[in-house]
């Protein structure tokens, strides 16, 4: 059974800023944003990318630039999103 990350961070009003996930995650352009409709809802599909991405299993890129090329959609999960992600550098 895959363990969620030790520790979930908090917003500065102590509600916590994600909810650990394998499958997807969402970005912010920069790191103050705390609004999940400032943010890009992002699909890890299983492979390279889930494995490199999620914050379960990486909770150390949590605050992290990450540069992604894939499908932008209007709505995944509620706001718009990427998928089908084909390339990614962390910085």
């Amino acid at each position: 059974m895959r363990q969620k990350a030790p520790t979930t961070p908090f917003l500065p009003s102590g509600s916590p800023c994600f909810t650990a996930s394998l499958v997807n995650c969402a970005c912010p352009g920069r790191a103050s944003v705390s609004d999940k409709d400032e943010c890009l809802s992002v699909q890890l599909l299983k492979g390279d990318v889930r494995d490199a991405l999620n914050l379960v299993d990486n909770p150390e890129l949590l605050g992290r630039k990450v540069y992604m090329k894939g499908d932008i959609v209007e709505s995944y999960y509620g706001i718009p999103g990427i998928k089908n992600i084909t390339d990614f550098v962390i910085q």
